[in-house]
């Protein structure tokens, strides 16, 4: 029995709560961001996700790297929507809705060709409704600034995204040391947005002692 958008939203929401508490518990049970990838994916995925396609085939709503239904530039961050210039990019992780899996053939659920979006997005209801959520993690590993930008550049293309679908989009962010640009990080976190809901969660060892601040937000409760 496919699960209830209501069940999937819980699977969600527990799935983040039971990744960010580990880590800050454990700040290095995950040695890279793939890592904390895998243990999201392993609190969220359900036999409950699994869904038939119209044509018969047994997917999941949960997917790693989902490609977005836009091209843009990924150094601007320009939107070029369906034109022929620009690339498509990929969501970390996003969970499909069920009632478009069991509408649409493997080809589209998988949606690959440019050409499925272009006839699908004609039906402007239902393309917007194709994704319930999407998430895009990034993890600190050390002192490179360019994170802070990698971060801005996270929250950008989900905001390029609900442009076209309506979603749930969270924005997480792990910092496993004392990051030298922290107070521009944190400034980004934190800036209020109605589309995004962003977390940054920070644990790491010193002095052999652990620090864990509290998690910061844009004003949602983890």
């Amino acid at each position: 029995m496919v699960a209830k958008k209501s069940d999937i939203k819980r699977y969600v929401t527990d799935g983040i709560r039971k990744t960010v508490n580990k880590f800050r518990e454990y700040p290095h049970i995950f040695f890279s961001e793939m890592d904390i990838h895998a243990y999201l994916y392993h609190c969220l995925y359900s036999s409950k996700l699994e869904v038939k396609t119209r044509d018969g085939i047994i997917t999941s709503c949960l997917h790693k790297e989902y490609p977005t239904n836009f091209r843009y530039s990924k150094d601007s961050m320009e939107d070029f929507g369906l034109r022929k210039i620009g690339r498509r990019g990929n969501f970390d992780l996003a969970v499909l809705n069920p009632e478009f899996i069991e509408e649409f053939d493997i080809k589209n659920v998988i949606n690959k060709e440019i050409r499925d979006i272009e006839i699908r997005s004609q039906n402007k209801e239902k393309f917007r409704n194709e994704l319930l959520f999407a998430i895009e993690l990034k993890y600190v590993v050390n002192n490179h600034k360019s994170f802070v930008k990698e971060v801005e550049k996270d929250i950008e293309k989900l905001t390029i995204a609900s442009k076209y679908q309506s979603f749930e989009a969270y924005n997480l962010v792990f910092c496993n040391h004392e990051y030298r640009y922290m107070s521009e990080l944190e400034k980004i976190i934190e800036k209020p947005n109605p589309t995004i809901k962003n977390l940054l969660a920070t644990s790491f060892y010193k002095d052999s002692k652990k620090v864990t601040p509290k998690t910061i937000t844009n004003g949602w409760n983890t």
